[in-house]
């Protein structure tokens, strides 16, 4: 599985990544980007592509990457948990289930990047109501 370290640019930090699906669903890698933006500081997003297909996109709380190196975590339409060869990720949708083996060592280190630029406990002073609202209008 290739990947990147996490890069941090003024306000995101991203880290791209394969995974593989557990189970032998398939042998076809997922590229993986995570992309986090201090101004949405709760939030992660997941771009997943595989090849000849377009790619999805998943947004989920940040501290379930987290807690899901060291512990089984989520509930619902994201699970998280770390195994002895990586970590899993359980995707469900109306249109499916998949379960994906990460390699942990590009997640670890995304994880430290982003809560290096946003504190627990400093998430208020980069969330903006405001700003939220508007993005909410324009959906």
């Amino acid at each position: 599985m290739s990947m990147q370290h996490p890069r941090v640019d003024s306000d995101t930090i991203t880290t791209s990544f394969s995974m593989l699906f557990a189970g032998g669903e398939s042998d076809q890698a997922v590229t993986t980007t995570l992309r986090y933006n201090v101004f949405e500081p709760f939030e992660v997003t997941a771009t997943l592509s595989l090849a000849d297909a377009p790619s999805v996109q998943w947004m989920f709380a940040r501290d379930l990457l987290r807690e899901g190196l060291v512990m089984p975590t989520g509930i619902g339409d994201i699970t998280v948990r770390p195994t002895p060869h990586g970590m899993l990720i359980g995707l469900r949708s109306p249109g499916g289930r998949a379960l994906l083996l990460a390699p942990t060592e590009p997640i670890a280190e995304f994880v430290q990047a982003v809560y290096r630029a946003v504190p627990d406990g400093a998430e208020g002073d980069f969330f903006s109501i405001e700003a939220e609202l508007d993005r909410l209008a324009d959906v």
